[in-house]
């Protein structure tokens, strides 16, 4: 990776051996933006009241790369034209890696892993343009959608006891190594390929191509159901999932359901259920074979899966990493969000300061008119109609709220 000048901080490139390449970092996240943020200090007239949105309003949910390289992910305009130049099928797609929505009920869906993905192919199109020998070093917050599984996953929670069901077709894998050792005589089934679906000329057409459910994937895993019998004291005491786990599950389902929630500013519409669910304290259950769910859950190659970002990016021969959990002030692109929201407030506390001033020169215009030409009538209704409340059919209201108003608009304060 590039190394900085203390004085200067000019990029010092690295010295690479045979078949190194150069690291480069790209950190993402995303940010959300409601039209109602405005800001929290506003110019009043004495006796008036803020009038304050309920809600937070229309969302605009941005997702961004930024490169250490370039700033942004993104091509110069030199780059842009030099795209123009090259044929169709040779052009990348987009030339931004930025993704911007409008999600909400009648607009855009909310932003979620499937949109991330194809967003996600763009950016690494647009990395190894610009950079075509290096490595990207992808980065991300650990939320539930950046490490969202792929469809076909292993995934304890998607499987049934068993075969057959709405339960996932997971991909084929490998028994671990580590398993507890098989008994005199029985097979070793450790480092064995598993199919986790019966084949389509299964002897019995009703599990022909079904998904193989937790009993029959534990028992060809030989070894494992054994410790599993042996630590219950009978088979019939095995069961899928024990209420321990189930507790466990409920907390982490409200959980996550609860973190969708605030990565798409929507925490404020939560079930109160929910959040009491969420916010409950379930001990970590101690026993490893309480349940088929937990020996399952805690097979290697069940814990190692991958999330389904990894998987692609990984293929694409770069690195994908993942920030701790709730420690997203270390992402740097937050001071790029940082700064648009200041940007942003400072341009609408301005265009309140412009508003109330031409609130008040054409009040005190008003004032010395006794007969105001159309033009200032019509300023006149829409001004107090929008910002004072009053109605244009009681003009005789209006205008002696609008002779109160005239000789008080000196009196100011600010109200924070």
């Amino acid at each position: 990776m590039y190394t900085y000048d203390d004085i200067t901080m000019e990029p010092i490139p690295p010295t690479l051996g045979p078949g190194q390449k150069l690291h480069i970092l790209v950190p993402q996240d995303e940010c959300i933006a409601h039209v109602n943020e405005t800001p929290r200090k506003v110019w009043l007239l004495n006796g008036e009241q803020p009038l304050r949105k309920k809600g937070n309003g229309r969302a605009i949910m941005i997702s961004d790369w930024i490169i250490e390289t370039c700033g942004r992910l993104r091509l110069s305009p030199e780059q842009i034209a030099h795209q123009a130049t090259l044929p169709e099928a040779s052009r990348l797609r987009v030339t931004d890696a930025r993704r911007i929505i409008y999600p909400g009920k009648n607009h855009d869906k909310w932003w979620d892993l499937a949109q991330l993905k194809e967003q996600l192919k763009d950016a690494v199109d647009i990395f190894e343009y610009l950079h075509p020998d290096a490595v990207a070093i992808w980065v991300f917050d650990c939320s539930s959608s950046h490490e969202g599984l792929a469809s076909d996953a292993l995934n304890v929670h998607n499987m049934n006891v068993n075969p057959g069901g709405k339960q996932t077709r997971m991909r084929n894998t490998i028994i671990p190594l580590n398993n507890p050792p098989p008994k005199d005589g029985m097979v070793d089934t450790r480092g064995h390929v598993q199919t986790m679906v019966f084949p389509e000329d299964h002897l019995d057409p009703k599990l022909a191509g079904q998904a193989k459910g937790m009993l029959a994937v534990l028992k060809e895993r030989e070894s494992v159901y054994d410790r599993l019998v042996q630590e219950r004291g009978s088979e019939k005491k095995v069961v899928g999932k024990c209420a321990e786990c189930r507790k466990s599950a409920v907390k982490k389902d409200a959980e996550r359901r609860v973190a969708m929630a605030e990565m798409a500013g929507q925490d404020d519409c939560l079930d109160d259920n929910v959040l009491e669910e969420a916010s409950q304290v379930v001990d970590e259950n101690a026993n490893k074979w309480c349940c088929m769910s937990r020996v399952i859950s805690l097979q290697d190659d069940f814990i190692n899966e991958k999330p389904d970002i990894q998987h692609y990016l990984e293929g694409r021969g770069h690195v994908c990493l993942f920030y701790p959990k709730f420690h997203c002030e270390i992402n740097p692109i937050e001071m790029l969000w940082g700064y648009m929201k200041y940007r942003v407030s400072r341009v609408l506390e301005l265009a309140l300061i412009l508003t109330f001033v031409l609130k008040a020169f054409v009040l005190r215009r008003m004032a010395n008119l006794q007969r105001p030409k159309h033009w200032c009538l019509s300023v006149l209704i829409w001004l107090t109609h929008t910002q004072f409340g009053a109605s244009s059919e009681n003009l005789g209201d209006t205008w002696t709220h609008i002779g109160m108003m005239s000789h008080s608009h000196s009196s100011l304060r600010l109200l924070t």
